[in-house]
């Protein structure tokens, strides 16, 4: 991989109490348009960064590897049913699932140790409770601040929001959704079997990416990589917990911890390397900012991805006349602006704020909304029902969510359906 530079601070790594000296970290090229980003993290924090940066050049070994072996040897047509048959049968695929896919299925079947489902419990409940405050802090706050980020290339390159935006939308709400109903992420869930697909589309994608000449590797490292894989999990579990509060979530510390610590379990079954994963949620928010210091300013795609996602919220929100959808996007250009900051907001171009702030009054009006809820019982339980259903509605992707399929091409509206 050709690179402009090489990490020079960072490269020795601390001695041990016996005094005997212990063999450097070894040097490691650096990606042209993260250089000034990797300094101003390395004054914050210089470990972290370094870890952040060394995952931008490295993709998910183990799914890379899958894809790779299913066009080599399963036809296009029939990748969904070799998929699909092994993950139904992950405690014993079929004898003639390609070697690649069988590890890959096999190992995310181990749940970790540190896995705890009461502690996912407590996450769930906290979840439903709070369920539309997430889905806003998520929309208007940690979806944008994703793709101000090197994401946006790979997702602009594809295609994949311009075209279908709704259906990214829906994606990540479905993934929310099914994440925190009790049982979603125990190997053969539904979350667990999501957040796989999910993982094979990423490295069908990067290898798609990787092939084409609209990809920098010089410039730009590897396409979803590694270290952005880390920063969408931490952008969507503790930066997320930052929104929601702001917009009158009432997760307690230990909530937001839980809900993190699902993360950090969704993340391990999505591929992201679990010496560079998070635990909690400060060490998710600490992350969240080094990560996002380390990556360069937001371009063209950034604006692109950005605007995108604001705009087709409207219509997962279930906005469909074209009167009221704009009324719905002017909305939340304006809570987005207030959620993720001027200066990034002004670098994507939303339009300026209004004299009238959105994010205080929804505060107010979510807090008075549960503390009259609590009087009133079953009012809580009629409007509990309804916000789950709306949920529900939000995330409908139909037959798709249980599809297999692959990307066949690099621009997705030539590619086969999947």
């Amino acid at each position: 991989m050709g690179t402009t530079g090489q990490a020079a601070a960072g490269t020795e790594a601390a001695r041990p109490t016996t005094g005997e000296p212990t063999a450097p970290t070894p040097a490691f090229d650096i990606p042209a348009c993260y250089v000034d980003g990797y300094k101003a993290a390395r004054a914050l924090d210089p470990d972290l960064a370094e870890r952040y940066i060394r995952y931008t050049t490295q993709g998910d070994p183990l799914a890379d590897h899958a894809v790779e072996q299913l066009a080599a040897v399963v036809e296009p047509q029939h990748v969904h049913r070799t998929i699909s048959r092994t993950v139904d049968q992950h405690h014993d695929p079929p004898k003639d699932t390609p070697e690649a896919l069988r590890e890959l299925i096999e190992s995310s079947a181990v749940v970790p140790d540190w896995f705890d489902p009461e502690i996912a419990m407590t996450a769930t409940r906290a979840f439903l409770r709070n369920s539309d405050m997430v889905l806003g802090g998520l929309v208007g706050g940690a979806i944008v601040e994703g793709f101000s980020t090197l994401i946006s290339k790979s997702f602009r390159i594809r295609s994949r929001i311009i075209l279908n935006g709704v259906r990214r939308l829906k994606q990540n709400t479905l993934q929310l959704t099914e994440q925190f109903m009790p049982g979603g992420l125990e190997p053969g869930g539904d979350a667990w079997k999501l957040s796989l697909r999910i993982r094979l589309v990423h490295a069908q994608a990067r290898m798609l990416l990787k092939q084409s000449d609209e990809w920098d590797t010089a410039e730009h490292g590897m396409p979803l990589s590694a270290a952005h894989m880390l920063l969408g999990a931490a952008a969507f579990s503790g930066r997320l917990m930052h929104h929601v509060a702001r917009l009158g979530g009432d997760f307690s510390l230990e909530e937001k911890d839980a809900y993190v610590h699902v993360w950090r379990y969704t993340g391990l079954v999505m591929g992201i390397p679990e010496t560079i994963m998070f635990h909690d949620q400060a060490s998710a928010c600490r992350v969240f900012e080094i990560a996002a210091t380390c990556e360069p300013p937001p371009d063209d795609d950034a604006i692109i991805m950005a605007n995108s996602i604001i705009n087709s919220a409207p219509i997962l929100l279930g906005f469909r006349e074209t009167k009221e959808r704009r009324e719905m996007a002017t909305f939340i250009y304006q809570v987005s602006r207030e959620l993720i900051g001027n200066d990034l907001a002004d670098s994507f171009r939303f339009p300026k704020s209004r004299f009238v702030k959105q994010v205080p009054l929804l505060f107010l009006r979510n807090r008075a909304e549960k503390a009259a809820l609590k009087l009133l019982p079953r009012l809580f339980a009629n409007r509990s029902m309804k916000r789950f259903d709306a949920l529900l509605d939000a995330s409908d992707l139909g037959e798709i969510e249980h599809s297999y399929a692959l990307p066949t091409t690099l621009h997705d509206e030539d590619s086969r359906d999947w």
